[in-house]
């Protein structure tokens, strides 16, 4: 308590494997604000856990179940009555910490908020339309828990939602070679949670068509040049993949049956 009012705790909660370059830059973006720091690690060979521990984080060594399984493990973990979700590539700005703690100590807050994330990538910040990430990603404990689909792992809320005005900084990616690393990993998981139909031979060209439309002119990609050309082919080209890789098993299927 102070001056009679309640001052809510907030937990952080990343998951993490092999992530000793980012996962400081992660934890000590919310230590100013966040009363409690979560990390379940699904067992890293790097220094990932040390860095943690070192900077005063809860670890939690589990073996990786899938996004969805383990944010939620993390967030059963978790002791506050307020969770902040981060990537483990990722970090708080200082003006979001600030709204956070505004947010939550405020009468009336809801029961979820929405945080615009903010890629950083060809030395490029892309604070356009081209990436709209608007996610969920402070709740209240008890109104909050993770679902979607893989690798997509998302937050459901009980409840209102509102939105923040700060933003996340997301540095995903270490060059173009571990983007498309990134690409070919993630696009089979999402493969994996559908079922291949009659029309899926079809949407190996139409929806890459139409994800690259989207981003580069409609959501106004052309306005960040070469990288925003860059970033619509790379999306585009993470559809096609997710399609022909559907396409496949329905070739394997096939064959099998």
């Amino acid at each position: 308590m102070a001056d009679g009012f309640h001052i809510p705790k907030i937990s952080l909660i990343v998951i993490a494997r092999n992530e000793e370059e980012l996962i400081g830059q992660c934890l000590e973006s919310a230590a100013t604000f966040c009363d409690e720091m979560i990390v379940v690690d699904s067992f890293s060979t790097d220094r990932t856990v040390e860095i943690a521990r070192t900077l005063g984080a809860r670890v939690f060594e589990r073996e990786f179940q899938g996004y969805i399984a383990q944010k939620q493990f993390a967030f059963e973990q978790a002791r506050g009555e307020w969770i902040f979700s981060l990537d483990a590539d990722e970090h708080a700005t200082w003006e979001l910490g600030r709204e956070i703690q505004r947010t939550v100590a405020a009468p009336g807050a809801a029961d979820g908020y929405r945080i615009r994330r903010i890629l950083y990538h060809l030395d490029h910040y892309y604070t356009g339309g081209t990436y709209r990430d608007w996610l969920i990603r402070l709740c209240r404990r008890e109104r909050g828990s993770f679902g979607g689909l893989e690798p997509h792992a998302s937050v459901t809320v009980d409840g209102r939602i509102e939105r923040l005005k700060s933003p996340i900084l997301h540095f995903s990616y270490r060059d173009v070679a571990d983007h498309v690393s990134t690409i070919n990993r993630l696009s089979t998981l999402s493969a994996l949670e559908g079922e291949p139909g009659a029309l899926t031979a079809f949407k190996i060209a139409a929806n890459p068509a139409w994800r690259f439309f989207n981003l580069y002119l409609l959501r106004g990609g052309f306005l960040d040049g070469g990288r925003g050309l860059y970033a619509a082919i790379s999306s585009a080209f993470y559809v096609f993949l997710k399609y022909a890789k559907l396409y496949e098993r329905r070739i394997n299927n096939r064959y099998q049956s």
